[in-house]
């Protein structure tokens, strides 16, 4: 649209049957126990018809992610979005679809506040690793299922596998050699000092550091911490000593967040952070320095090494079972 284009005279565009209405509509009384109830039932059967047997609303955050190859997703959104519209028609508010414009998106631990715990934490991610020949490369993408109990994955379309760890009651995040349990995540202290010292344990030195860097983005996707705790790891991960904290960057698929990079041995590591839900949009390793051998190539500072890319997560309430090991 051109300048030329944009209305300047004094037409009242809101001069048509049913204005009036439009216009008393920002003042309305709350909805009825039983019209949120016929509400929240129209979206589960609109989301059921969409996924067949799956979940009745899996409340994914999807962020605008290029490289998402993923057929079902442009089948799904028009219904995910209208079961929306009819949930805030029945509550008597605006609805704003979905949109990648950078504004703050909630958390996806709020949104499981909101409809009561989940069984599965639902992580999907596009992972880039270099390749030890010359101009090589992997790509994959990759859907994993986190529970109390255990986790399992998938890459690509291939088969659903078990990821649970031999001789772990359970699911574990790893701080260096240090495990935070599943269940430990609503006792973790939310005072940074406190927070810090729990998650490092004993370790000391420049390889704890790291660790907690690494472990830190691992909780920040992978685990449905609440919102305090996740503020609180956000205070950790930027008093690290030697991170150094850049706004208003973007990843790789154009989403902005905020930066802490932290300079590894001969590698330097960012991390990616949506300021508003706390959650990591991207971890990247490069080379801190020219001349460094990876394979048959010698690499250049700030030759990418690694990159995983968050492209949704959040709570779920169905998984699909495992192949049984062999």
């Amino acid at each position: 649209m051109t300048g030329q284009d944009r209305n300047t005279d004094d037409t009242d565009f809101l001069d048509f049957p049913g204005a009036g209405r439009l216009r008393a509509a920002g003042k309305v009384t709350p909805p009825s126990a039983d019209a949120v109830a016929a509400a929240l039932a129209a979206v589960r059967s609109a989301a059921g018809r969409a996924d067949g047997d799956g979940p009745a609303v899996e409340l994914e955050w999807e962020p605008g992610a290029a490289v998402v190859p993923v057929r079902t997703w442009r089948r799904r959104l028009p219904v995910l979005v209208s079961a929306a519209a009819v949930v805030a028609v029945a509550l008597g508010v605006a609805f704003q679809p979905w949109s990648d414009s950078g504004s703050v998106r909630p958390s996806p631990a709020a949104e499981r506040e909101r409809t009561g715990a989940a069984p599965y934490w639902k992580v999907r991610t596009f992972q880039w690793n270099r390749s030890s020949e010359k101009d090589g490369r992997d790509e994959s993408y990759e859907t994993v299922w986190l529970s109390r109990s255990g986790t399992r994955g998938q890459f690509g379309d291939g088969p659903v596998r078990d990821y649970s760890e031999t001789g772990m009651a359970g699911t574990a995040f790893w701080i260096g050699r240090n495990p935070i349990m599943w269940d430990e995540l609503g006792k973790l202290p939310t005072d940074p000092d406190a927070l810090r010292a729990r998650l490092l344990g004993k370790a000391t030195g420049e390889s704890a550091e790291e660790a907690l860097f690494s472990g830190i983005e691992e909780l920040l996707a992978r685990s449905p911490a609440e919102p305090r705790l996740r503020a609180a790891l956000f205070k950790v991960l930027t008093g690290i000593p030697g991170a150094r904290v850049t706004e208003q960057v973007k990843d790789s698929t154009g989403r902005p967040g905020t930066a802490v990079d932290l300079d590894a041995d001969t590698w330097r590591l960012r991390l990616i952070i949506d300021p508003g839900a706390l959650h990591t949009l991207e971890m990247v390793t490069t080379a801190r320095n020219d001349g460094l051998k990876w394979g048959t190539q010698k690499l250049r500072a700030g030759d990418l090494l690694q990159r995983t890319t968050y492209l949704s997560v959040g709570p779920a309430w169905e998984a699909p079972k495992p192949v049984p090991r062999t």
